[in-house]
């Protein structure tokens, strides 16, 4: 996406999901030139769409909900933009394998991208002024140091090829903190932190989710309006993406709970696959799987949510942890640690001018 070339710049911040980039939004904002980086391929994050055959598949979040001011503000913006719609206003539930499903409707919106969950990072990363800020993707970091009252982020480069850094005044981690705190160790920057403030840090863990995408040769039994969510048991979530509208042929999503995951996030991939569908069967119903295709999310939802919006173990350099371990959780408190964290990082930069 374009357009820094000063590999000096006032912030640098890793990860391009909701909340990465909603800080770089701010920053944007605040007239802070910024370079985003991003180790996959395309951004999102955990708001991730597929294409699998002629099917489409949100894989990562679902949905995501509107109760804040900041957030709503966004979401205004990328509805006007066409870019995503109300999907419904709640979804049928199912206590425990023996009980009745309970109906779908709470009456509070559940939002979704017009095309996929992946529509409104990128219309967020498609708003940043490029004379500002610049998002690079397939580019990962591996350290992050300490240099000449800086900071300096190491990348990761092919063998043979020259190290590659880049130096800032500031750093917004919006990866998941286990592995900000794998970055900060490899460039040996504890020595500088706050004490406090990486206990805390290291106190955030995550469930990971394996999410099983499945391609029907007819529609399934998921009742409307799409989605059925599952209180106990080795399934948490089954969504119907010809339902939700993203897909034009009938296509499942199914979440594979925390502890499943866990317990089986190193076994054979195929062996994994098996279960769940069988485990899906009901949803399934009498349909053919005519293609199968699964994901294993690491750091999926964090166990424990910090109710401030951020946490800097550095005030100068300055260095903040956010994303959707702090503020609250899932997609709208993502964002929300994201606006906050970039406007607190905008202000801090500003002053040290």
């Amino acid at each position: 996406m374009s357009s820094a070339t000063d590999d000096r710049v006032d912030a640098i911040v890793i990860g391009a999901g909701i909340s990465g980039l909603a800080a770089a939004t701010e920053l944007a904002k605040a007239g802070r030139r910024t370079i985003v980086l991003e180790k996959s391929r395309g951004i999102g994050g955990r708001m991730a769409t597929r294409r699998i055959g002629a099917a489409v598949c949100d894989h990562g979040a679902q949905f995501f909900t509107v109760r804040t001011r900041a957030f709503g503000a966004t979401v205004a913006d990328a509805h006007a933009a066409g870019v995503v719609r109300t999907w419904c206003d709640g979804f049928s539930r199912l206590a425990d394998a023996e009980g009745a499903i309970e109906p779908a409707g709470d009456g509070h919106a559940r939002w979704c991208g017009t095309l996929g969950m992946t529509d409104l990072p990128k219309r967020l990363a498609a708003t940043l002024p490029p004379d500002l800020v610049e998002v690079r993707t397939g580019v990962q970091a591996a350290a992050v140091g300490l240099v000449d009252g800086g900071l300096a982020v190491t990348l990761e480069v092919k063998a043979g090829e020259a190290p590659r850094v880049l130096g800032a005044r500031g750093l917004v981690f919006s990866c998941p903190v286990p592995q900000s705190l794998d970055l900060l160790a490899a460039g040996d920057a504890f020595g500088a932190l706050d004490g406090a403030a990486v206990e805390t840090l290291r106190g955030i863990d995550y469930d990971p989710c394996f999410a099983l995408m499945l391609v029907l040769d007819r529609p399934s039994q998921v009742p409307p309006p799409g989605g059925i969510q599952l209180a106990s048991g080795p399934i948490t979530w089954v969504g119907d993406n010809l339902q939700k509208g993203i897909s034009t042929v009938p296509a499942l999503t199914i979440h594979a709970s925390g502890d499943f995951s866990r317990d089986s996030f190193d076994a054979d991939p195929a062996a994994v696959t098996a279960e769940l569908e069988s485990l899906a069967a009901a949803w399934i119903g009498g349909a053919t799987v005519v293609e199968r295709s699964l994901q294993r999310w690491k750091f999926a939802q964090p166990r424990v949510i910090v109710p401030a919006p951020f946490i800097s173990p550095l005030a100068a350099p300055p260095i903040a942890c956010c994303g959707d371990a702090f503020k609250g959780p899932r997609v709208e408190g993502a964002a929300c640690s994201g606006q906050a964290t970039g406007r607190w990082m905008g202000r801090l930069l500003a002053d040290e001018r």
